[in-house]
């Protein structure tokens, strides 16, 4: 009964909920995602750029240093932030976790 009149105080007003009986946004909200082919493609060549003037054999101890704690037991945030640091992708961190991870399947 309680849910019952609960509702008809929404319905009728009487119980006022911003956004639901009141204070609605009557426009509708703007896309939020546009797919852009110039920004994708402006992304790959700074990604490439950084990787052709990065110090290569410092990221992969990085990521290796990485890849052995994830095996472990050990906290892997410094070890993600060493492989940050010396320009690892998030591509190539992802990479090594799911090495040892594994993906999730819903």
């Amino acid at each position: 009964d309680s849910a019952y009149v609960y509702q008809k105080e929404i319905e009728t007003q009487a119980r006022k909920i911003v956004c639901v009986n009141c204070y609605k946004i009557e426009e509708e909200s703007p896309e939020i995602f546009r797919y852009d082919p110039a920004l994708e493609k402006r992304q790959l060549e700074r990604l490439a750029k950084i990787k052709s003037q990065r110090d290569n054999a410092a990221v992969e101890a990085a990521l290796d240093n990485l890849q052995t704690a994830a095996e472990g037991d050990d906290n892997l945030m410094p070890f993600i932030l060493d492989a940050v640091k010396v320009y690892a992708s998030v591509g190539e961190i992802v990479k090594r976790l799911k090495a040892v991870f594994g993906s999730y399947n819903a």
